[in-house]
């Protein structure tokens, strides 16, 4: 490659000064997005020392979500567009890079195989790449899907993208001048066909053009933190932070600094201002990508209910770019009905490309409306009533704390005797369809042999409390479980509900209530395994619907599929696995008057459609939202545990 010989010394100054001032904007940019986030509280947390995390890095994480981008395929045209994108200019910055050093101290990158296939091949090919990349984005936004405009678009996308376009473009003009000037680059293969679509009289244009576009690069890179497209620094900074554990990570509350009398302010029940959060929070809201992946997942958004998680996202982080972080009418502006209406299923996280905890910021609302404000939907209230004064959340019931296991001889469980804790929960004690999961295990159990037992005197391990936003019901119902536990030498406990397993594994740790915790499907897949029962096939076609709490929540996929496989032929839904639909039990919408479309309804004629014999699931409030939604389109009971399907294969 031979370059035009007409920049000297001056040049190198005056791009020096050029960059010093894009730089110095920049940082002061970058500076302010700082100062609003370290607004929020500080994170108190233990440390954990976790593979692959360096401090508070979580590095894969880092690498194949932040900087490769991972998520953004689960849309293959978005993620390749971001791929040529991200990727050409990642070599164009280079490329550019290794001009100035060549400018400044004579690098000689302008010879040899470097020059032939690096300097004038793959910069071409990245420019290229990245040009289609922007064009992509430019039509997108032009011809938006529903996701990009509900509730909001966000503006400022299209002048970067112009402004990067311009980039390229002049970019391109420039080779194309030098190559009709100087001759034919064969390696070049966009500068030659600029080259042969020039006109001779255009080298005197190259000098303008030459400093048109590296005034176009200093004004595009200054410009990044004063745009959207800062989510380039962002998003890796908050993937990098995220918790990589499947799931809303919701911890536990302390509330002993509530007893503190010399307190000079006392502790903020949930959240209802921006600098209530943490600053990690308030990083989700500043990285938010506005894409509306979360809402498009979201099954509330989906059947007309007034929750959007991107909405939620977009308030946020509207008030956190206009300084609003005192602003006491967050929940109002949200409303209380879209904050209830949330199932805590994660799909809006397990969709998120900038690794996102909305659920989380939710739930921080609920717990200020329920403790702080004593605001709740009714029939949660009539729940949450029932839980403080008989520990269990199903008000009305007509059954009894024993009625499940009538005419069973279901054994105690014994201090240093029994192995297993099987717990029951309150769903399966009270609901009468969900008893039949409880009877189908014991039965399981003793064809087994396995030493188990249970407690005498049924309860709820608080979950509904928890999610309802009642953290500190939740913190007494656990502590009074995890006494009992520890009274009793209990070490392993068989769970019937993903909600209660979620609970034991996630929560009660920090709590210092520490076991082995199986759930019920998994135990049952090891017990086939293990020759302990062999249950019979009945060569009929199963569909299974994947537990938020149990696939999304601890990625628990591939057991349940496991026994189904051995009764029958396994079908599966459109979405299932972590891209599973909720059935729209969770959250405590259990106990909730819905608006709009039933989530139980299109869930069940989503397993219907696909013409399987049965719908199999591994969760009692899974089971009894089916089972209900169902009964709109069947009169035939489809609908069963897994643990029923098992017992019935062993008569």
């Amino acid at each position: 490659m031979t370059r035009i010989p007409y920049w000297n010394i001056s040049y190198g100054i005056l791009i020096d000064l050029f960059a010093l001032v894009a730089v110095i904007v920049f940082a002061r940019g970058a500076y302010g997005h700082w100062l609003r986030i370290r607004q929020g509280k500080v994170r108190v947390r233990k440390a954990v020392n976790l593979p692959g995390k360096i401090g508070p890095v979580f590095v894969y994480a880092l690498v194949t979500k932040g900087i490769l981008g991972a998520k953004l395929y689960k849309k293959i045209f978005t993620g390749v567009a971001h791929g040529f994108l991200f990727w050409g200019m990642l070599v164009l910055g280079v490329g550019t890079t290794l001009v100035v050093l060549n400018v400044l101290f004579g690098l000689p990158v302008f010879q040899g195989g470097f020059n032939r296939w690096f300097m004038s091949f793959f910069l071409d090919l990245a420019g290229f790449a990245a040009l289609i990349g922007l064009l992509f984005f430019l039509i997108r936004r032009w011809l938006p899907p529903e996701r990009l405009v509900t509730p909001k678009a966000r503006i400022g996308f299209s002048v970067q993208i112009g402004l990067l376009m311009a980039v390229i473009v002049t970019g391109f003009l420039v080779e194309g001048i030098r190559i009709a000037a100087t001759g034919p680059d064969p390696y070049a293969f966009v500068g030659n066909a600029m080259a042969a679509w020039l006109p001779g009289s255009a080298l005197a244009a190259h000098r303008i053009l030459w400093w048109g576009h590296g005034l176009l690069c200093m004004l595009f890179i200054a410009y990044i933190p004063y745009s959207p497209m800062m989510h380039i620094l962002l998003v890796p900074t908050n993937t990098a932070l995220a918790d990589p554990m499947p799931g809303s990570k919701m911890g536990v509350m302390d509330f002993s600094s509530f007893d503190d009398e010399e307190a000079e302010e006392m502790p903020t029940l949930g959240c209802t201002r921006l600098v209530d959060f943490t600053r990690k929070r308030l990083l989700d809201y500043a990285s938010c990508l506005w894409c509306g992946r979360c809402h498009e997942v979201c099954p509330a958004a989906s059947t007309e209910k007034p929750l959007s998680p991107k909405g939620v996202m977009v308030t946020l982080a509207e008030r956190l770019t206009n300084g609003q972080v005192e602003d006491e009418n967050l929940i109002d502006d949200i409303t209380e009905e879209a904050l209830f209406a949330c199932t805590t299923c994660t799909a809006c996280m397990e969709a998120c490309p900038a690794c996102i905890n909305q659920p989380k910021t939710i739930l921080k609302f609920r717990q200020n409306l329920v403790m702080e404000q004593s605001r709740i939907p009714e029939l949660m209230g009539k729940a949450m009533t029932s839980l403080e004064q008989r520990a269990h959340p199903f008000f009305g019931t007509g059954s009894g704390p024993k009625e499940w296991c009538k005419d069973l001889d279901v054994p105690v469980f014994a201090k240093g005797e029994t192995e297993y804790l099987l717990w029951i929960g309150c769903s399966v004690t009270y609901e009468e369809r969900a008893q039949k999961i409880a009877r189908a295990m014991v039965r399981i159990l003793d064809r087994a042999g396995v030493s188990y037992g249970i407690l005498e005197e049924s309860r709820c391990t608080g979950d509904p409390a928890k999610q309802m936003g009642n953290e500190f019901m939740f913190s007494e119902l656990a502590q009074t479980n995890i006494e009992e536990f520890d009274d009793l030498g209990v070490e392993k406990i068989i769970t019937l509900c993903p909600h209660c397993y979620n609970s034991f594994t996630r929560h009660y740790p920090p709590m210092g209530g520490n076991y082995t915790v199986i759930p019920h499907a998994v135990f049952i897949d090891q017990l086939i395994a293990g020759g302990k029962i062999v249950p019979r096939s009945g060569g009929q076609s199963i569909v299974y619907h994947d537990p938020c709490y149990l696939g999304r929540r601890n990625r628990i996929f591939d057991a349940p599929r496991n026994v189904i496989g051995r009764l029958g032929r396994l079908v599966e839904m459109p979405r299932h696995g972590a891209e599973s639909f909720c059935c729209g039990g969770g959250g405590g919408n259990y106990w909730a008057e819905e608006v709009g479309t039933r989530i139980n309804q299109v869930r069940s004629k989503e397993a219907l459609d696909t013409g399987a014999e049965r719908i199999a699931t591994a969760c009692p409030f899974c089971l009894l939202m089916i089972t209900d939604g169902s009964k709109k389109f069947t009169e035939e009971q489809k609908a069963f545990d897994i643990a029923e399907l098992v017992a019935e294969g062993l008569e």
